[in-house]
């Protein structure tokens, strides 16, 4: 074991042990890692290490309990830790998603674009401002020329409007088990962003059809631009995955890039 690792491990075990007194190192089973964080198992319960906002937890109740989202329930946070109860499940990405999957999605989405006055206040509290404009997307992009020449040639003008949005809403963020949508997790990048980022990394990972159900169904925000978004965006983040997946040698970010692409980009 390395010993960033090791750190890592002993982090998670100390914030379980809040919980679970007798937690230890050893004990855990690695879940997964993103770019700022790694997850770990301690029988039921889920330890996040790395970068993890002191709202979250106040978020994740928020969520649960007065828009109904299935976000696991926070047991303990501290700095760099957030300790939550593991939710039943298994993450979408590259698979195909259960029927209703886009009904459901859509009107979760559609609670939180829209929460207004109490409800909209208090998320304003917790959530920072994202004003990040399309063309900031291709800062540090990388991937193949022509793809890139195509994102670079297609960029959108900004959203007329921010919202509270999940903001990296992706397939390997969704737990589905026996047909349902079962699990939404890491909040972390939460933010008031272009509801049309909500949208894009489902087009990304979950393919046109998939979306057009659920813009069907979807009574958020949308203005003239927002299907232009959502294409740009999805783009953007199928080459952020695909760069990820190669360096880190994570097979199904490449091999879900590589597919997405087939959809997002001219032939």
């Amino acid at each position: 074991m390395d010993p960033l690792e090791a750190d890592l491990r002993e982090r998670a075990a100390a914030a379980v042990r809040h919980v679970e007194p007798g937690a230890t190192a050893q004990a855990l089973a690695v879940l997964g890692s993103g770019l700022d964080h790694t997850a770990f198992r301690h029988g039921d319960l889920v330890v996040r290490v790395g970068a993890v906002p002191a709202r979250e937890p106040a978020l994740l109740v928020l969520l649960r309990e007065r828009l109904g989202w299935p976000v696991p329930v926070p047991r303990h946070a501290e700095e760099g830790a957030v300790v939550l109860d593991l939710l039943p499940g298994e993450p979408l990405l590259g698979r195909p998603p259960p029927s209703g999957l886009a009904a459901r999605l859509a009107d979760l989405l559609t609670l939180l674009h829209t929460a207004d006055g109490g409800l909209r206040d208090e998320l304003d509290a917790l959530l920072p401002d994202d004003d990040t404009e399309p063309g900031e997307w291709l800062d540090g992009l990388d991937g193949p020329a022509d793809l890139l020449a195509v994102v670079r040639r297609d960029v959108p003008q900004p959203a007329p409007v921010r919202v509270p949005a999940h903001n990296d809403l992706g397939a390997e963020h969704l737990l589905v088990e026996g047909g349902r949508l079962t699990g939404v997790l890491d909040w972390s990048d939460a933010a008031l962003a272009d509801p049309a980022v909500d949208v894009a990394r489902l087009l990304r990972d979950l393919g046109p059809e998939f979306v057009a159900g659920l813009v069907a169904r979807y009574r958020g925000p949308v203005d003239p631009g927002f299907d232009e978004r959502v294409l740009f965006y999805a783009r953007c983040a199928a080459l952020e995955d695909l760069a990820f997946g190669e360096e880190t040698g994570r097979r199904e970010y490449v091999d879900n890039a590589v597919r997405a692409a087939g959809w997002l980009f001219p032939t």
